[in-house]
């Protein structure tokens, strides 16, 4: 995970989690469609984006960026943004992060 790894022109310095252990953070990437769209719509295009993430050049451009393609279904995907939502949410409750 990159909670996990160092910059390699810091080695000296400690991985977050390191320091606080259980921390994660990851940055991502997914694609939404509208709330209202039907699933078999959703589904053709998660299929046909889970193929072109198989793709060699597409899998080695993405590993060059330091990016690991998943290629979730909808429905995992709708797992994870919900997932991450709570986790963030609690941070922020715990940090009193207040909006302007």
């Amino acid at each position: 995970m990159c909670s996990e790894k160092r910059v390699t022109s810091l080695p000296e310095v400690p991985a977050l989690a390191e320091i606080l252990p259980g921390f994660e953070a990851v940055a991502w990437f997914g694609i939404v469609a509208p709330p209202k769209t039907p699933m078999p719509i959703a589904e053709k295009i998660s299929t046909a984006v889970a193929e072109v993430l198989k793709l060699p050049d597409v899998r080695k451009r993405l590993a060059d960026l330091s990016a690991e393609a998943i290629g979730n279904t909808p429905a995992e995907m709708a797992a994870f943004m919900k997932k991450d939502a709570e986790r963030w949410r609690g941070v922020i409750r715990s940090a009193g992060v207040k909006a302007d």
